[in-house]
């Protein structure tokens, strides 16, 4: 998804797994978790590291709460390999969003909300407010 695509009032979600390790590779991420990424990159600088990027698949007219519900779908078989994860490298959940023009909150209900604590990850709320675009 591209900024230019969020356009003005009207409401947008976004929601990733993104995973930072100064130690392992995009690739070795993507093995050990036994999925694909979304989106990769390696940074050259000091220290070097390399992220790890899996998005939920869904459109950005979902809403938020959808978004992190369907990523925890594709998260929860694997436990294991996130906890060892977790442990080594910077592993969280961003969900991006903004209200669009209307105010809309978002409810992230407990069920969903404990499947990520068990997990033991993070979650960044990365919101914008209405007529903004993601950067």
């Amino acid at each position: 998804m591209e900024a230019d695509e969020l356009l003005g009032d009207q409401p947008w979600a976004l929601a990733s797994l993104r995973i930072a390790s100064e130690t392992l590779t995009p690739d070795e991420i993507g093995e050990m978790l036994g999925l694909r990424a979304t989106s990769t990159r390696t940074s050259e600088g000091e220290p070097a590291f390399s992220v790890w990027l899996f998005e939920s698949g869904l459109p950005p007219t979902a809403a938020v709460e959808d978004h992190l519900y369907i990523l925890m779908e594709h998260l929860s078989d694997r436990r294991e390999p996130l906890r060892e994860l977790v442990d080594t490298a910077t592993v969280e959940v961003w969900l991006s969003f903004s209200p669009g023009a209307r105010h809309r909150s978002a409810v992230l209900d407990a069920k969903v909300l404990s499947a990520v604590g068990d997990l033991g990850l993070d979650v960044v709320l990365d919101a914008y407010p209405p007529g903004r675009r993601r950067s």
